[in-house]
């Protein structure tokens, strides 16, 4: 009787070092997409502005009137 009734505290226990566990994880996940977000938006502003830049560049290259050499 004594062995089983430790079984099932030790299975008490285990569940409630898991759930804990479980908790800590879920809260550090948020911790880290709480601040890895505002870098990743911060990241795809720049990389924007940077792909209109290039387009910008590759439109005026192509517009520009061409060069004639005289001999």
């Amino acid at each position: 009787m004594l062995v089983f009734i430790s079984i099932i505290v030790i299975a008490v226990v285990a569940a409630l070092v898991y759930n804990n566990n479980k908790k800590k994880i879920a809260e550090t996940i948020e911790k880290v997409e709480s601040t890895i977000a505002p870098a990743v938006k911060e990241v795809k502003e720049v990389v924007a502005k940077a792909e209109t830049e290039i387009a910008k560049a590759k439109t005026k290259k192509t517009n520009a009137p061409k060069k004639t050499t005289k001999k």
